[in-house]
């Protein structure tokens, strides 16, 4: 008889990642469900809504620094729990809403509690993971944002059709708060912890990434991580593709439902956009354990500028390839960074180097949704919204051929 494998308690901890980027989803994609719906009931413009959008990349960006340096030091298990609770409390809000000022602070907290769940997660995986399995474990972690999508778009309109907008952000903190107690129960720091060693690792591997920490605790100082280029040519590309991106989150249906598209329709496009992002996440993760992950972010921006161009194009069938490329496309991108950092960086600045990274995203986030929804007030038409989208993407992939070679770590 073969042996019967042990469980390891690593997929546990991946579980519980997987519920946290649930969360995180609810938090970025709910808003652009019901951003018609809103505002029209509430008699807000687009540059408004906009604005409200910012503010939530505003405090993800400022705090993903934050939490990047207190997870490095207090560990992953407090932050994303801390960060549940703060986002539950900003979807909470968002139900609420009366007028611009509630939805701007609301979105505040989401975007400080969401902040506190993918930067700390980093180093999390990347402690119960090996270097040979990590890009996977980033990959079906992520499957649970884009799980949450595409349930969320077939949902959402059952709701709106009989319900108040109100109720699905409501529903969302609910579904938070549900999560946070399962993390509570699920969440530990290091597999030393349990008395585990990470799953896949190797003697050796054991031995080089042994050899590695001892080398980062003695010398690595964060002064010294934010001075190599390689930080700041990630934190360019980065900011590019959160330009583009979150110009497309915030606008894309309400760009389609501009242009003729039922209110079904525009939110169904973005059902394939979910759809496309539940395997996406398991397919870079296993081509990340394999191929440069440099080619992959690459390949992961072509996907998503193609799917601009079809959603600005304004046809049936090219709105919904355009959604579903751009969900494939983007659901890659954290899997690619986040398990890029063990390969740069050492473990000990692994979410202080991902948090400064992804400040540059927020920064890029908080901008663009309000110049594009500006410009799309000056010209009557939410077009310019998806160029910049497109924009963005190509910025993005025009950086990243800058990018150096990583050093092996692990």
């Amino acid at each position: 008889m073969r042996p019967v494998r042990k469980f390891h308690y690593g997929w546990a901890i991946l579980v519980a990642a997987f519920l946290a980027t649930m969360s995180f989803g609810s938090s970025r994609f709910l808003y652009g469900f019901v951003l018609p719906v809103m505002e029209a009931d509430l008699g807000l413009p687009h540059s408004a809504m906009g604005n409200i959008a910012s503010a939530y990349f505003l405090t993800y960006g400022a705090m993903a620094f934050i939490w990047g340096i207190v997870a490095d030091r207090i560990g992953a298990r407090k932050c994303m729990l801390m960060g549940l609770v703060i986002l539950a409390t900003g979807l909470s809000g968002m139900g609420f809403m009366q007028s611009l000022w509630i939805g701007l602070v609301s979105n505040l907290f989401s975007g400080a509690g969401a902040a506190g769940l993918y930067v700390p997660v980093a180093s999390l995986l990347s402690a119960w993971f090996d270097g040979r399995r990590r890009g996977r474990a980033f990959g079906i972690m992520l499957m649970g944002s884009g799980t949450l999508i595409s349930t969320a778009g077939l949902v959402t309109p059952i709701v709106l059709a009989d319900h108040s907008w109100r109720w699905v952000w409501w529903a969302g903190a609910l579904m938070v708060l549900a999560i946070a107690v399962i993390c509570w129960f699920l969440l530990v720091n290091t597999p030393a912890q349990k008395g585990l060693s990470p799953v896949g690792a190797s003697p050796l591997s054991l031995q080089v990434a042994g050899l590695a920490e001892g080398v980062s605790r003695s010398r690595v100082t964060i002064g010294q991580m934010l001075r190599r280029g390689t930080v700041w040519n990630f934190a360019g590309v980065w900011f590019c593709y959160g330009a583009g991106y979150a110009a497309f989150i915030t606008f894309a249906v309400a760009y389609l439902h501009e242009i003729g598209w039922g209110i079904e329709q525009a939110a169904g496009s973005f059902a394939v956009f979910g759809a496309m992002s539940i395997p996406g996440p398991l397919v870079w993760g296993l081509l990340a354990d394999r191929v440069t992950k440099k080619y992959l972010i690459m390949t992961a921006l072509l996907v998503q500028g193609t799917g601009a161009m079809l959603i600005w194009g304004g046809d049936a069938v090219g709105g919904y390839v355009g959604a579903g490329m751009i969900g494939f496309g983007n659901i890659g991108m954290p899997v690619l960074l986040g398990s890029s950092m063990a390969d740069y960086y050492e473990r000990e600045v692994i979410s202080t180097t991902l948090g400064f990274i992804i400040l540059f995203l927020g920064l890029a986030s908080v901008l663009s949704p309000t110049a594009a929804g500006a410009v799309a007030d000056a010209a009557g038409t939410l077009r310019p919204a998806i160029m910049t989208s497109l924009g963005g993407y190509s910025f993005a992939f025009v950086l990243l051929l800058l990018l150096k070679k990583p050093r092996k770590r692990d």
